[in-house]
């Protein structure tokens, strides 16, 4: 049973989620995120997966001067997919906005003035084999360089590791209670510990062990099992300031080893189909 939508602005380089934005269950991940368009800035890059392409999402975002990188889905976009036939590493394509993408964007709570989109797209081959094409409107290839996409969007990958930690460590689907003030109360307590984990953790980020550096990064369970008999306590006293650089030198020191190309199927949480009643 879906309870609620949410959708979250993260910082891929400090790992930190600065925005989120709560809704009905109904309502779709780009009207979502254009709620949360005001918090971005005009040196910001927004990095999104397939789910966000659309026509009247990239206008919206042109218009207002933000750049943005996104996957493209070839099979629902003839231009993409025309590009990928052609065999080009990279190229600029123009679309129409279309009645259709005003009525989409008008929806969403959102006017559009652009009557054309403007987009480059890069092909990126991986290490399967595989080609994926990238669209941003960072058109300029001489300060833009199209072998800096890859890396730029492969870092996207710390979104999917701060969702592990929310589902999967601090369990965020299951609520507390049913009514929506304690469903944004979970969600917000939630993202907030997540936050602070990674904070607690920076030390660990920006100064490893000299021996450990390449191979070993913070084990983020240990810090939050570590932080459930303590972040009570911490909110409702004043918290020594030896004691918080204590625990920063505990977490630097708690490590977990680096393993690369692990893959492993996620477990499954049971989600009650039902809240607890105890707590509405």
């Amino acid at each position: 049973m879906c309870w609620s939508a949410s959708w979250v602005c993260f910082m891929t380089a400090s790992k930190l989620m600065i925005k989120t934005v709560i809704a009905r269950f109904d309502n779709g991940e780009r009207a979502l995120l254009a709620q949360l368009l005001p918090h971005l800035a005009n040196d910001d890059l927004l990095v999104m997966d397939r789910g966000f392409p659309a026509v009247w999402l990239f206008s919206l975002l042109q218009q207002r001067g933000l750049p943005f990188l996104a996957r493209m889905d070839g099979n629902q976009w003839p231009a993409v997919e025309a590009f990928l036939r052609s065999g080009l590493p990279e190229t600029v394509i123009t679309l129409p906005v279309s009645a259709s993408a005003h009525r989409q964007a008008q929806a969403a709570g959102q006017t559009l003035t652009h009557k054309s989109l403007t987009l480059r797209l890069i092909k990126v081959i991986l290490s399967t084999g595989h080609s994926e094409v990238l669209a941003t409107t960072l058109t300029d290839r001489d300060i833009y360089p199209a072998q800096a996409f890859a890396e730029l969007y492969h870092a996207r990958w710390n979104i999917e590791e701060a969702f592990k930690v929310l589902k999967h460590r601090l369990y965020l689907e299951q609520f507390t209670g049913e009514l929506p003030e304690s469903i944004r109360q979970d969600i917000h307590a939630k993202i907030f510990t997540a936050n602070l984990a990674e904070a607690l953790a920076r030390e660990a980020y920006d100064r490893p062990p000299d021996d450990k550096a390449a191979h070993y990064y913070p084990n983020l369970t240990y810090i939050l099992n570590s932080l459930k008999t303590r972040l009570f306590a911490w909110l409702i006293q004043r918290v020594p300031h030896d004691l918080i650089l204590e625990l920063i030198a505990l977490y630097a020191r708690t490590l977990e080893r680096k393993r690369p190309n692990r893959k492993a199927p996620r477990p499954k949480n049971w989600i009650r189909t039902k809240p607890r009643r105890q707590y509405r």
